[in-house]
């Protein structure tokens, strides 16, 4: 019975007929710095504090922070998209809170402005039925107080069950 496989021992080794200097192999890419950052080579640093002084000319940090709110509006935009939403939302609550009949306010359960539409969140589907209904009356109101708004509409995002 012939072998099928050769053992470890007779197999032609895959480096036999490569050179032995890596000369010839394809070299590696070349960076011209490191990190991809150019350092200012070649001026000193008074020269530096002339482009400084110049107008248009920002340096290599960016303007400092005057506050904690600026500070975190640059670092991270989500958190000031979620404090213009929360303040959105504190203008309509009390608005509608004046507005509508005395039953309804306390049946919203969210207020969201998004790209010109105001969207209300209701209990349930029986009283957003109802919310919908005194919305239609008041939507010249809304527009005449906020004229951004072009359209109102509500939905059922019932109250998380409490434990």
């Amino acid at each position: 019975m012939a072998l099928r496989f050769r053992p470890v021992a007779l197999r032609p080794r895959l480096s036999t007929g490569l050179p032995f200097s890596n000369s010839q192999n394809m070299p590696n890419k070349s960076r011209p710095d490191k990190h991809g950052v150019r350092k200012l080579t070649g001026r000193s640093p008074r020269s530096r504090a002339n482009l400084a002084s110049k107008p248009g000319f920002s340096g290599s940090q960016p303007p400092r922070p005057h506050s904690v709110k600026d500070l975190l509006a640059r670092a991270v935009p989500v958190l000031s998209q979620a404090a213009g939403h929360t303040a959105r939302q504190a203008f309509w609550r009390p608005w509608l809170e004046a507005h509508l009949p005395p039953g309804l306010p306390p049946r919203i359960t969210g207020i969201t402005e998004r790209d010109g539409v105001l969207v209300v969140f209701a209990d349930s589907p029986a009283w957003s039925a109802r919310l919908r209904y005194a919305l239609q009356e008041l939507t010249a109101q809304i527009r005449t107080a906020h004229p951004d708004i072009t359209e109102v509409t509500v939905r059922v995002m019932p109250r998380p069950a409490k434990k």
